[in-house]
């Protein structure tokens, strides 16, 4: 493969593929993932999305050894971009407003592009919006006659000194109603314009991010590979020991296991006790999933929306709520890695018991259990 993408959640790999339809888009990139995909020797490596909280972020030097070996490599809009504006002294090429922002320094904090998102199987879909964006839309706001820029800047402030999985389109208009409440005497000033920058980010609301990366795409799909040399660096790589340690782990095929253990310690020992039953049946369960190879992906939707009606996340025409999901991550103290994984395993369940048939007394003996109805009447 001539090109290969990492991309996701700011640009689809459906869009990624109407620009460029021979390339080889991966989800967004962790440690090591730059390294293996030299080992598949393409022509160019374009680095859109990265995951830097949950697991280790891609490291500078697997750019610098993709570089060395002769592969071109882009970075923009997300981890793309802070990366480029890192190692583009060395060669590495950025592109778009993000990247120049880093690059001149005007951007300085890894949180500026920073969101949280649902899984693959779930398209990446956003739970919270990135600061670049949240800026984005406040300038198209101030554009319209929406904001003032004196507005704009307040609630980008307050946005700012968020936490990044809390900012949203929800919370910028609840801290909007609050600015616009108290800066205009006639409530009706203020309900107006408060209508009016929801209607602006339902319907104009523009992702910079995915222009960024668009735009990137677009120039890449413009680049003749029959004819596009080696790229050349000045530099030499170190390969220290540290260096193949990365290699080692990330080659080595090592088996896959299912954690079990649950988000958050139990503290109730009652609770704990009556909870022993379940989850070594869960565990043996996933055990034999496990061992049995099963096709998690198609479960993954029916999972999440299992998880998301258990929370009461789920709106009255059957739309999952993403920031109440979001919320109630937050509050159990769940990293997006760890909520990812427990959505795997109840894929894993759902898919597994899928395969089970069972009789009728299973389920009288689940009902006696669940709700101590008459043995008797039961089975009369």
């Amino acid at each position: 493969m001539s090109v290969i993408v990492f991309a996701g959640p700011s640009l689809s790999q459906e869009k990624t593929l109407e620009i460029l339809p021979d390339a080889d888009v991966r989800p967004p990139a962790k440690q090591g993932d730059l390294y293996l995909a030299t080992l598949d020797k393409p022509q160019i490596i374009v680095l859109i999305d990265g995951f830097f909280e949950s697991v280790p972020a891609v490291w500078h030097k697997e750019i610098l050894h993709a570089m060395s070996i002769g592969i071109h490599v882009y970075g923009s809009s997300s981890m793309g971009a802070l990366r480029a504006a890192e190692l583009d002294v060395f060669g590495m090429v950025g592109s778009g407003q993000i990247y120049e922002r880093y690059a001149s320094g005007e951007y300085e904090d890894d949180d500026e592009v920073a969101l949280t998102h649902g899984p693959a199987e779930l398209n990446y879909m956003l739970v919270s919006r990135a600061m670049v964006d949240l800026r984005h839309d406040l300038t198209g706001a101030c554009n319209e006659g929406i904001l003032t820029p004196t507005q704009a800047e307040t609630l980008e402030k307050q946005l700012k000194s968020l936490w990044y999985p809390e900012r949203t389109h929800t919370q910028l208009c609840s801290f909007a109603q609050d600015l616009l409440s108290t800066q205009h005497s006639t409530q009706g000033i203020a309900s107006d314009k408060l209508e009016a920058l929801r209607l602006f980010l339902k319907q104009h609301s523009q992702s910079l991010k995915e222009l960024d990366a668009i735009n990137l795409l677009k120039d890449i799909a413009k680049i003749d590979l029959n004819t596009l040399t080696a790229k050349t660096v000045t530099y030499v790589l170190q390969e220290n020991d540290a260096w193949y340690t990365l290699i080692n782990d990330v080659v080595k095929q090592r088996p896959t296991r299912i954690e079990v253990n649950l988000p958050a310690p139990i503290e109730q020992t009652e609770y704990l006790e009556e909870a022993k039953l379940p989850a070594k049946l869960r565990a043996l369960a996933l055990e034999r999933a496990q061992e049995m190879g099963i096709d998690v992906k198609p479960w993954i939707r029916p999972a999440f929306h299992k998880v998301a009606l258990a929370w009461l996340c789920v709106s009255q025409d059957g739309q999952v709520e993403f920031e109440k999901m979001s919320q109630k991550i937050q509050a159990l103290t769940l990293t997006t890695k760890q909520f990812d994984q427990w959505i795997e395993r109840e894929a894993m369940l759902m898919a597994y018991a899928d395969q089970i048939d069972i009789q009728s007394e299973h389920l009288l003996d689940e009902s006696i259990i669940r709700t101590g109805i008459d043995i008797t009447s039961a089975v009369s």
